[in-house]
Order: structure tokens, then sequence, then C-alpha cells
């Protein structure tokens, strides 16, 4: 049987390589699910406005048009100039615009087809699996190389991810600029060595995946964490000034994107950050609320959504406007979860349960002539993301475990890389302390800015971290490299 499996891989290995097997892997599944009928991708839960808006799209049956119950894919190709442009950046409109472009060349002026957004966006992904499994498995036997391979296509393929791409949510944008931001770094500092490379992919990567949403500019945190290790290499001073004006640069453009992108939705999100987070678990909301100089008797609203048909309260009142949710600053909120530090946990229990569903249950995957029920999900070439669920514990604490786990075990590298001056177990130490960092940012901006509302989306990038950081430990486990710099016995 052994010597069977050694024979196929070695007729295999002479056709295609453990990366190529990874793209094909994950753009077989992918078209299939994106492309062939029934065709899937996530409906609307009302947040495609400001994209339809921004790119000059518009929904053609506003009467009919299926909210939250069934995935829509034909749009309207505005023919007029659009006067009520509100401002709204998301780098996810690099993708819109190319896939309008296709759109208009190939299908229809007036009409647009969001498989073509798809099919920019696969495109755009495939690059970044074959460089993420190129780079991971450089150096090991060919073996270990397809199985490693295999992982990362099931991992990082998988259809919760992948249907994304089917969508005008910026998730899909977030998620290939992160996997460009992690491929590129290993390449250049495992396959060919380039401080030069990693600060163009630091600016180029971290405006991909952290502009796509305005929560997500915050991650720029763990990217300079990363940026941290390279000052265990032997830079020149040109190189370290390059380093520091790239990552000033950095910040600085997050900053002033962060504060020129007009919040649209933060009467929306101030409210839910209140009662679907703040309040949500506490036995006396009223103290809560009054710590901030707020109403106690807002306390009613507890657990209530923005979007609820009745309401204690009506939500279009001025009086709400102004003593609820203009009080209620995000400097303010997470100040009273550091008061009332008992309401987080609760919370973040909460969290790790839609973490792993990676897409919202609420939200139908198919179109409505295809679908026997409002809502009906797809299962489509999602085995990881169910395993996962399925097998991971769904306490918050875990995830402390699995992230100090982490940090010893590649701890123990960084000491051995100061010891026997091999920079890039330094550097990996501080790429895994970045990620971690974000990792836990992402579940912390998620609940100060909206509570529970929409959870399993605000935490999409959560998720994504937490895969890589287990596909970069499996990989470094299979490669025998968790302790020592395997370049030394590239094949």
């Amino acid at each position: 049987m052994k010597e069977r499996i050694e024979k196929s891989i070695k007729i295999v290995s002479h056709y295609i390589s453990p990366a190529g097997l990874a793209v094909l892997l994950v753009a077989i599944p992918a078209i299939l699910l994106l492309f062939i009928p029934p065709i899937n991708g996530l409906a609307d839960n009302g947040d495609y406005f400001m994209m339809l808006n921004k790119n000059n799209l518009y929904i053609q049956n506003p009467e009919t048009y299926p909210y939250n119950d069934y995935f829509q894919n034909i749009y309207g190709i505005r023919q007029y100039f659009n006067q009520t442009d509100t401002g709204f950046f998301s780098t996810n409109q690099l993708f819109i615009t190319a896939a309008l472009w296709l759109n208009q060349l190939f299908f229809s002026t007036r009409l647009f087809d969001l498989r073509f957004l798809g099919a920019i966006y696969l495109v755009a992904l495939l690059p970044a699996i074959y460089l993420i499994t190129h780079s991971f498995s450089f150096g090991m036997n060919k073996k270990r190389g397809y199985f490693l391979a295999v992982i990362i296509a099931l991992t990082l393929g998988d259809g919760s991810y992948i249907i994304y791409f089917n969508s005008f949510y910026p998730e899909a944008a977030a998620y290939i600029g992160l996997l460009y931001f992690c491929g590129f770094l290993y390449y250049y500092f495992r396959v060919k060595v380039s401080p030069y490379g990693f600060f163009v992919t630091i600016l180029l990567a971290i405006i991909l995946f952290a502009g796509a949403y305005q929560q997500y500019f915050f991650l720029v945190i763990g990217v300079v964490v990363t940026a941290l290790g390279l000052l265990f290499y032997s830079l020149s001073a040109t190189q370290r000034l390059t380093l520091l004006a790239t990552l000033i640069g950095l910040v600085g453009l997050t900053v002033s994107i962060y504060a020129a992108t007009p919040d649209m939705t933060h009467q929306r999100d101030a409210y839910h950050s209140v009662n679907r987070g703040l309040i949500l678990n506490a036995e006396k909301p009223g103290e809560i609320l009054a710590g901030g100089e707020i109403n106690p008797q807002y306390g009613l609203l507890k657990g209530s959504s923005y979007y609820d048909e009745y309401s204690p309260i009506p939500l279009n009142s001025e009086a709400l406007k102004e003593n609820l949710i203009k009080k209620s600053t995000y400097i303010w909120v997470t100040a009273s979860y550091l008061a009332n530090f008992d309401e987080l946990p609760a919370l973040l229990k909460i969290g790790v349960q839609d973490m792993y569903l990676v897409k919202p249950t609420e939200l139908g995957n198919y179109l409505q002539k295809d679908s026997s029920q409002p809502g009906q999900q797809t299962l489509f070439y999602t085995l990881f993301n169910r395993i996962k669920a399925a097998v991971f514990p769904k306490d918050f604490r875990f995830f402390f475990l699995f992230s100090f786990v982490l940090l010893v075990v590649y701890g123990i590298g960084f000491y051995q890389g100061l010891k026997q001056k091999q920079e890039w177990l330094c550097f990996r130490f501080f790429f895994i302390l970045g990620l971690i960092v974000n990792f836990f940012l992402t579940f912390i901006l998620a609940v100060i800015y909206e509570g529970d509302a929409d959870f399993t989306r605000h935490l999409f990038l959560a998720s994504v971290y937490f895969d890589i950081l287990l596909l970069i430990f499996i990989a470094d486990l299979l490669g025998g490299r968790l302790w020592a710099d395997e370049r030394r016995f590239m094949l």
C-alpha cells in the first residue's frame, strides 16, 4: 500500500506541484458553487445599499426584493449620473469596478450579473492559494507537500468562505487581501529573502484587507507587531529607514482613511452596540446606562434590534437619537465593558459559536426559483468548517489556551533563532504574535461595534486568522521546522 501511494505521488508530481494541486482543489468546487446551476451566493441583509449606491447599481425589484430569504444575482446599472454618492469607501470597489467592466463587455450595459464579481474574486484568490501552498510546503518531501496541499485546499477553499464571492459584502476582499499578506510574507522570508518585498507587501495587502471595512482598519496593529520582527534581520540603514517610513505611512494612511470615510450605519451600529451588546445579558441594564448619563428607561430596549417592526420606543424619534445614540460612543461602550466586565464573557461565548459558522445562517444561499424554502442553506464543500464547528470547544478560553501553546512553541523557536542567528525563526514568532493579536482584536471590535448583531459576518476574519494559525502549525509540524530553519534542508 505504501509503495502504491509513493508511486502515485511520483506520477502526479510529474504533472502538477503541491501548489498546483491546491489551486485545482479550490477552483473546481468554487466554480461548481458559484457558477453552475443551482448557483449559490449570500442574500442581502440590508447592507448592500452602500456598495450598490457607490457603484451606480440599483435594485430593480424593490417591492419583491428578497432581503435575507433568497440570493439574487441580477441588479440594474444606472444610465445616468448618480448624485447621491455618500463617499463610502471600501477596497472591494476595486473588484466591483473590474466586474462591471467585464459585465458590460460580455453581458449587458443595463443589467449586472453578480457572478462576474464572483469570477473576479476567484481569479484573484487562486494565485494567493498557490503562493501560500508553495511557501508553506517549500522544503518538504513530496508526500508531505501534497498532503499539506489537500489540507490547505479544504481549509481555505471551504465553501463557507467562497460563497461570499457571490455577494457585495466586503469580507471577500478582506479574505483575499489577508491571504496575499500571509502568502507573500512566507514567500519573501522562507523562499526568497527580500525585506523590500515585505515593505511593498504590507502596504498593498493591508490596504486591501484592512480597507475593505471600516472595522478592519484597526487590524493595522497586528501588521505593525509583525513588522517588528524585521528588526532581528541585519538591515542596512536605508532598509531600516524604509521600514520606519513604511510603518508610519501605513498607520497615517489608515487613520486618514478611517477619519475620512463616512460611517453610514453609525446610528444602527451604536444602537446594537448597546442593546445587542453592552446590556444584552445585564441584570440591571438601567444602572449601566446611568453610568453614561443615559436615561435608565432605555434599558427597556435590551435585546431589541434596530430593525424590529415593533419597539417600546420609536426608533426614528429625535429623543432616541439625542439621548441614546449620540451618547453611546464607542469609547464609553469600551469603558463600560471594563467597568462591567461580567457582560463580556457571555458575548464572547456567543461569538465563538458564530465564528465557527463563517457564513450567516439567517441569509439564504439560493435563488428563489431554486430554493425549496426561504433562507435555505447550502452545505456544498463545507466539510472543514463543519468539522471545526463540531470538534473545537465552544468556550472562548480555548483560544487563550490555543494562543498560549503557539506562543510557547514559537517562543522556543524564537530563542533558537537568537541562539543560532537564524533571523527567520525570530521573524516568524512576531508574525504568529501579530496574527494572534488581530484574532483577538477582531472579536473585541465586533463586540464593541455591534454586539451580537450580525456576529457571524463581523467575526469572519477571526475565523480566517484561526485557520491560518492552524495551517502554519500543521505545516511546520509536517516540515519538522518548529525549532529549526528548514531552509538548510531544501530539496
